[in-house]
């Protein structure tokens, strides 16, 4: 498995990809070796089967990425190396990548275009083994109360991204009634 690390202004991220897509993205970290970590955690590929490659053998992904960081709408329809995943896990990933940018879903809402409506705590373990964060976007699920949950121990960097985006929503909306 290929991977390559590039900085961010949130911090340093991770990519990895096969030959049949992308297999691990990492959120922004304060620091390569966390950021490494994060992605071995997240696949359980460590080295050696990893090689380090430059950022560019992702093609634009990791500019993208940092874009996206940087608060531009961008939407991510990258090939997906989906080998490593269940059937129920796909099924949450492919609903939760339905959201659009700068909304939200609940986890309830999410399991039931998953096809399992009773499965919102299975839908949450999902999305907390997401390997791919913003390729799918789990940053958008939130509890039915409409409170932040989940994102391991990152809710502020859950909270900056979402918004992020519902400022440049907002700021849409707003030039469409100046039109």
């Amino acid at each position: 498995m290929d991977y390559a690390v590039f900085h961010t202004r949130l911090g340093w991220m991770t990519v990895a990809g096969t030959s049949s897509g992308i297999v691990g993205v990492t959120l922004p970290s304060s620091s390569v070796s966390d950021s490494l970590d994060r992605l071995c955690a997240k696949t359980r590929a460590h080295p050696p089967s990893l090689r380090e490659v430059e950022p560019q053998t992702f093609g634009t992904l990791p500019d993208r990425l940092a874009a996206f960081m940087d608060g531009e709408i961008l939407r991510f329809e990258d090939e997906i190396d989906r080998s490593r995943w269940t059937d129920f896990r796909s099924r949450i990933w492919d609903a939760t990548r339905l959201i659009p940018y700068g909304e939200t879903r609940s986890y309830a809402w999410v399991a039931a275009v998953a096809g399992q409506p009773r499965a919102c705590r299975a839908a949450g373990q999902a999305l907390h083994n997401n390997p791919v964060p913003v390729l799918v976007p789990c940053h958008r699920v939130i509890g039915a109360d409409g409170g932040l949950t989940g994102f391991g121990e990152r809710l502020e960097l859950k909270q900056l991204l979402l918004s992020m985006e519902a400022e440049h929503v907002a700021s849409l909306r707003d030039a469409e009634r100046r039109i």
